[in-house]
């Protein structure tokens, strides 16, 4: 249900999810958006269960079960095999310690238990991807970050992707309607975006030039490491442009609607004022950046 309300914002709707689930489950250091995995949580409340029959609480339903099937027995050690389906998940959950390298012993003779903690352990170690900064720190609007997160991803539907699948047979940017679109050429080798994206560094008062997608991603990693409010908006003009440059490019393809380059950073330049005013510290700041690129 969750995964169906992200893609298509409706808990009845079916299509393609643009990125696995089990990557949207990792946290967002990790190039995910540290959505609950609740197959993993409900091991751990599971886990919780097993705990509880061995510190032998007080409840009817531990006492019960103690009488008629541990008799004295460590709960992983028993093979039961008339018991309800319940009963016989909680004395098997051991299984999935053993899987991680743990010992169930020491797990359960633990003082205290946290779900959230053997969730932690069940879902293992994971590897810091160098572009969380971009994403994790962004102030910008959730849209745009989601946008940017699902552009670094490289898993938006582009014409060369919907191509390949046999869904579309123009494969021609709808930008420049000059060259093949790609994630590299829609941001920012396409003349249209280009223009765009130039327009907002030069409002930023930065001074390069504009290249395809995996160079600008490479140089963006570097610059969004510093922590400083003119890294904040940058990673927010980042974040902006790539949202705004994708709906331009959905609003020509459905919708048959244009707009030119300086009416989008018109735009853009405007949304960022305005989300900078919610944020105190960025306040000062945006002043020197009170006009249009």
């Amino acid at each position: 249900m969750c995964k169906r309300f992200l893609w298509n914002g409706d808990k009845e709707g079916k299509g393609k999810a643009l990125i696995a689930w089990e990557t949207l489950c990792w946290p967002k250091a990790a190039g995910g958006l540290n959505i609950t995995d609740m197959y993993v949580w409900n091991k751990a409340a599971i886990l919780k269960h097993m705990w509880n029959l061995c510190k032998k609480k007080d409840k009817l339903w531990i006492v019960w079960v103690h009488t008629f099937y541990l008799k004295g027995r460590d709960p992983w050690g028993v093979d039961i095999k008339q018991a309800s389906w319940m009963v016989k998940k909680i004395l098997k959950a051991g299984q999935w310690l053993i899987e991680k390298g743990l010992q169930v012993t020491e797990i359960m003779e633990e003082t205290n238990f946290s779900i959230k903690k053997m969730y932690q352990v069940l879902k293992g170690e994971y590897n810091k991807v160098p572009w969380r900064r971009l994403t994790c720190n962004n102030l910008g609007s959730p849209k745009w970050v989601f946008a940017l997160y699902v552009a670094i991803h490289r898993r938006l539907y582009t014409k060369d992707r919907l191509s390949n699948w046999g869904i579309i047979g123009d494969d021609v940017c709808a930008l420049c309607k000059a060259e093949v679109e790609t994630h590299q050429h829609l941001f920012f080798s396409c003349n249209f975006s280009k223009q765009i994206w130039h327009k907002m560094l030069n409002w930023l008062l930065i001074t390069r030039g504009c290249e395809g997608w995996n160079e600008e991603l490479e140089w963006a990693i570097g610059y969004a490491k510093r922590k400083s409010i003119v890294a904040d908006v940058y990673r927010m003009a980042l974040a902006a442009t790539i949202y705004y440059i994708w709906q331009e490019r959905n609003l020509r393809i459905f919708q048959q609607k244009e707009r030119t380059t300086g009416m989008i950073s018109r735009l853009i330049t405007q949304e960022i004022h305005q989300r900078a005013s919610m944020i105190p510290r960025l306040t000062g700041y945006m002043r020197n950046l009170n006009f249009y690129p």
